[in-house]
Formats: structure tokens, sequence, C-alpha cells
């Protein structure tokens, strides 16, 4: 009597499994599987197709005919479990009917969901600033929120979200820990780092999010209940704030590698297009190089000494453009060498006034650094371009030095409004705003630029820690 029992007890629990537990867990394995094959095969070779509409049109019937077989046959099997084969009721038609229905509102949203991934992908595509690291996050965001509502729909299937204390977590709980995770992982956190600020400092920033999402949910939740449970309120904002900030900062922990891999893409790319504008804001150098020999010689022979003098210190500066502009770092005297020359060249131009006062002072014995070529001489460029008139009393002051671990320099001169008929007064050549750039991708939280300016005067201080 006793085996029987037990043979049909295990027989009972066999059927139970076979024809409810399965057939309620394999539509959805079915769909979690699904949606990675589309995500990381299927849409990423469709796309690159002529016709990509219309393949991914073929592809969706094939998937959504998979998917109704399969939620055909395990709506079947439920309903043969609880019996309902007994009813009367054709099961058949109905398991279809419902497959149909339940698997056409996936294939559309999904059909949506990946629409407008794409759109916000193309979107953030267009536009160059931290390209790579907001299509990752867009990546991350659209597959949370479908891994949530695919869980959502998971558990109503099985009348999960009947238990209070289930739907009370899923939707009050889990979803704000999300939007915190999100929030905290990928802007807090990488600014604090990025920026080198103090972790008491983020401290406000980190109660924001929480205090909002637990103002929220309260609110939902009381106008649920029909009563205030303020309760309720400062139990949300605990689980938000002391559990799930310091989840969110293991995450980051976690994923700073990924992160700063995605940020450093940025970074180059941006220090990439700011050496772009550099080099094109240039005259081509081979060009006058070579042309500049030809005219230093002519001058030597006319016994045009200042000529050939400025023609040389030309040459050696286009010679520097050539061999050291291509160097991402050079020794501090190379450039200086760069400098010389070039206030020397334009001192050829002002001498003839005696009201232009040029002084270059510098203080290099302790100058061992290496620095970014060409880094230094838009500011020199931009106080002769504004500080010198050859009608007026004008002056420029330049200095350089060092101590072990920093490079100091100032550039004080007067300035000089433009005529409305100077062909110059509306071109700025590379620009302050390029070199600011340069200097933030490649020296950042390593250089002080301080800019101040009056109608008659701009004084320039930079201190670079190479």
């Amino acid at each position: 009597m006793a085996e029987r029992v037990g043979a049909g007890y295990n027989n009972l629990v066999t059927r139970y499994y076979y024809y409810y537990v399965f057939p309620k867990l394999i539509p959805a394995f079915a769909l979690y599987a699904f949606y990675l094959l589309l995500n990381l095969y299927v849409i990423p070779v469709l796309i690159l197709k002529r016709r990509f509409f219309i393949l991914a049109v073929i592809t969706g019937i094939f998937i959504w005919l998979a998917l109704l077989g399969i939620y055909a046959v395990s709506y079947y099997s439920i309903n043969i479990y609880t019996l309902l084969q007994n009813s009367g009721i054709p099961l058949r038609r109905i398991s279809l009917q419902y497959s149909f229905s339940i698997t056409g509102m996936i294939v559309i949203c999904y059909g949506i969901y990946a629409y407008v991934r794409e759109l916000m992908i193309r979107s953030v595509s267009a536009d160059n600033g931290n390209r790579p690291f907001r299509v990752m996050l867009i990546n991350n965001i659209t597959a949370t929120a479908f891994a949530y509502i695919a869980i959502l729909f998971l558990l109503f299937n099985f009348g999960s979200l009947r238990n209070d204390g289930v739907a009370i977590f899923y939707v009050f709980v889990l979803l704000p820990a999300i939007v915190i995770c999100f929030i905290n992982v990928y802007r807090i956190f990488p600014y604090r780092q990025k920026n080198a600020i103090p972790f008491r400092r983020i401290i406000p920033q980190l109660l924001i999010a929480p205090t909002i999402c637990s103002l929220l949910g309260w609110l939902l939740f009381s106008l649920g209940r029909n009563e205030l449970t303020p309760g309720f309120l400062f139990f949300l904002f605990a689980i938000l704030l002391f559990i799930v900030t310091p989840i969110s900062w293991l995450l980051y922990v976690l994923h700073k590698e990924r992160l700063s891999e995605m940020l450093n893409l940025q970074k180059d790319f941006g220090k990439t297009t700011a050496d772009l504008q550099f080099l094109r804001s240039q005259i081509n150098p081979h060009f006058l190089f070579n042309a500049l020999n030809t005219i230093y010689g002519t001058a030597l022979q006319e016994s045009a000494d200042r000529t050939a003098e400025g023609v040389q210190k030309l040459g050696d500066m286009m010679r520097f453009m050539l061999e050291e502009n291509q160097q991402d770092k050079i020794p501090l005297g190379k450039e200086l060498t760069y400098l010389t020359n070039y206030i020397e060249l334009q001192k050829l131009r002002t001498q003839i006034s005696p009201d232009i006062d040029i002084s270059f002072t510098s203080k290099t014995e302790q100058c061992h650094h290496e620095i970014a070529p060409m880094l230094l001489i838009p500011f020199v460029e931009n106080a002769f371009k504004h500080g010198i008139s050859l009608q007026e009393k004008s002056w420029i002051r330049i200095n350089i030095s060092c101590d072990t671990e920093h490079l100091y320099f100032d550039v004080y001169n007067s300035v000089h409004p433009r005529k409305e008929t100077d062909p110059e007064k509306n071109r700025s050549g590379i620009g302050l705003e390029n070199v600011k750039q340069r200097l933030s991708l490649l020296y950042p939280h390593q250089h002080e630029l301080q800019i101040r300016s009056t109608a008659t005067e701009y004084f320039i201080h930079l201190t670079i820690k190479p």
C-alpha cells in the first residue's frame, strides 16, 4: 500500500513539473534566447544589408511563428494539467488563440523597442561627444528595461504579483533601485573620478535620486491604498540610500575599467580632433621650407642681412614643425627655442618703433620637463596680434620659469582695438578655445589657466604639471 502511495505521489510530482512548471518556464527561456539572438547576431548582421527592412520583416515572421508554436504547446499542456480537457472546452483552439494574441503583442513590443533603440543610437552617433560611452549606456538601459518587463510578465504569468510583498518589492523598490544604480554608475561616480572630487562633495548628489524616487514611490503607494503611510516613505528611503547606493558603488568598481575605456576612446577622439584643427590652422610647412631656402640665398646675394636673418629663423621654425610637431611630447628646451625664434622674428618687424617694448625672460635652470609641442606659442601669437601697434605705445612681457614639478608661463601685453578696415579684425587663428581644449585633453587636472583682460591690457598665467 505504501509503495502505491509513493508511486502515485511521484507520478503527481512528475506531472506537475512536465505539464505545469516546464510549460511555464520554457516560453520565458525561449523569449530570452530569441532576444539574445536578435540583439547579438541577427540585427547587427541585417543592419548591414541593403534590404534591411524586408529581411527584418521576414525574420520577425519566422520568430513569431516559432514563439507561437512554443506558447501554444505550453498553454495547452498547462490546461491539460488543470484537467480542463474534461470540461468540453476546445483547448487546441483556445491555446492557439491565446498564443496568437500574446506572441503578437511580444513581437510588436519588441519591434517598437528595437526601432526606438536604433533611433537613439543613431542620434547619439550623429553627435561625436562621448559617443562610445553614450552608445554603451543606451544599450544597457534598453537591455535592462527589456529584462525588467520580461520578468514582470513572467511573475504575472505565475501569479506571483498577487502577493503584496512581491508586487511592492518589484514595483516600488526594484525599479527605483535600477534608476539610482544607472545614475550613480554612469553619471555621479564617473564625474567624481574624472574631476578628482573628494567623496564628501558628491554626498548631496547621492541624496537627490533616493529622495525623489522615495517621494514618488510613497505617493503612488499611498494612492493605491487610499491612505498616507509615512513609515513606507522612510523605509523606502533607507533602502535606496543605505543599501542600493553602496551596491551601485560596487557595480561601478566592477565596471570602472570598461567605463574608463569608453571615456578614453572619447578622449583620444577629442585629442585627434584638436590636433587636426591645430594642424589645419597652420600653412603647409613643406612648401614653405623649400621656398625659404631660395629666398634666404637671394637675400644673402643682395646683402639683405635682416631679411636673411628673418628667413633663417623662419626656416628653423618650419624645421621644428616638420620634425618635432609630430611627437606627443618634446623637451621643454626645444619649445623655448621655437618661442625664441618667433619672438626674434617679430622683433625684426617692430624694432623700427621706439615705443614698442618686448621682453622675454626665462629661468630654465630646473626646466627639465617635457611638454606637448606648440602648446605655448598660441598665447604669444595672440599677444603679438592684439598687443602691437606701430602707431601707439605697446608692450609684451613674456616670462617662463620652472620648479621640479611645475612649469609657469606668463604673457602680459597691451591691447589695441583693430580698425573696421583691418583684414585681420575678424580672424581668430587657432584661437584660445582650441588651446583650452588641448590643455584639458593633454593635462586633465594638471594645469591651471588664468586669463584677465581689460580694454587696454591682457594677461594670462598658465601653470602645468608635466
